[in-house]
């Protein structure tokens, strides 16, 4: 029977809800996190004409061939027993990463959304770049690890200085992100030297939005924030936000097509601004994005959508 096969950790309330709607469908799903390889996992597989064949197996053993689709979600690192030799533990995460994800990325099926395309589509001056060719309105943007440039760029209003990445992993465990924060040029030391910095312009905003694509489907929110915190981030007080679906409108869905194509992502979370002129400025794309939250709190379909796309009955 061919298999649905889900890549995410234990504790994922998003694909909890995917899974279900699959199995209500009659789907033969498979969950796998790769944090159980090597050590509770095995791997065997032959190359063969056709590519790799063979099994992969934690508590039950999926064939590797069976599989019609693969949700690349939220993996948890490999993981080796504590008690090996750190050499010896990094040797063996790293051909742990190389043979299991070298395996299962040359299957020729969907993918939402490949780990190399997640990977390159990560790095934020890529996107901007990208969206900024495919027609989206990108706000002005600088990265630099130069005082002068940046106290340049800034002038004498203020702006945004935001992270350039997905944030590092604390001692506890939990990732850490830059908060984003307003800067004036008075601010700029030479601590800008240490490392790049991403400075953009304070964009005003009538409300932001969350765009979620999945295939051919957008799903666009508006996300009202009811607190200044919000206003500037709204990742910094859920509780003070509200949500509505919105409308898109065409000329912006051709340039989320476009940027959607350029990185070769089949799901996206995108995040914009809309000026109180009515302007789209694009802020961001987050190819792993969290959606479940907003599915629930806007009444938007899309956990039957990530359904649908790994039953390949959509595009």
């Amino acid at each position: 029977m061919a298999a649905i096969l889900i890549l995410t950790g234990r504790d994922d309330l998003t694909a909890d809800a995917v899974v279900e709607e699959l199995a209500k469908r009659g789907e033969n799903v498979v969950r796998f996190d790769t944090a159980d390889f090597p050590t509770a996992a095995r791997l065997a597989v032959s190359l063969t004409g056709d590519g790799w064949t063979g099994t992969l197996a934690n508590s039950r053993a999926l064939r590797l061939e069976s599989v019609k689709s693969v949700w690349w979600r939220r993996p948890n690192e490999f993981r080796t027993p504590d008690e090996w030799p750190g050499h010896a533990r990094a040797l063996a995460i790293s051909e742990a990463r190389s043979g299991l994800l070298g395996v299962l990325g040359s299957l020729p099926v969907r993918w939402i959304n490949h780990p190399a395309n997640d990977a390159a589509a990560n790095y934020k001056p890529r996107q901007l770049a990208v969206a900024a060719r495919s027609g989206l309105d990108v706000p002005r943007t600088v990265i630099t690890s130069d005082p002068e440039h940046a106290r340049e760029f800034i002038g004498s209003g203020r702006v945004i200085y935001k992270g350039l990445g997905g944030g590092v992993l604390g001692s506890e465990g939990k990732r850490k992100f830059l908060p984003v924060s307003l800067v004036s040029a008075d601010e700029v030391d030479d601590g800008v030297t240490a490392t790049a910095h991403l400075f953009q312009e304070n964009v005003e905003k009538a409300y932001e939005v969350r765009l979620t694509v999945i295939g051919d489907r957008m799903f666009p929110v508006a996300i009202h924030a009811g607190s200044e915190a919000a206003k500037l981030d709204w990742r910094t007080d859920y509780r003070s936000l509200t949500y509505k679906p919105v409308e898109l409108p065409e000329e912006v869905r051709k340039g989320v097509r476009r940027l959607m194509d350029e990185l070769n992502l089949y799901f996206g979370a995108l995040d914009f601004a809309v000026t109180p002129d009515g302007r789209w400025q694009f802020f961001e794309v987050n190819p792993n994005g969290q959606w479940h939250w907003i599915a629930v709190k806007a009444g938007i379909p899309l956990v039957e959508a990530m359904a649908d796309a790994l039953q390949g009955e959509s595009q």
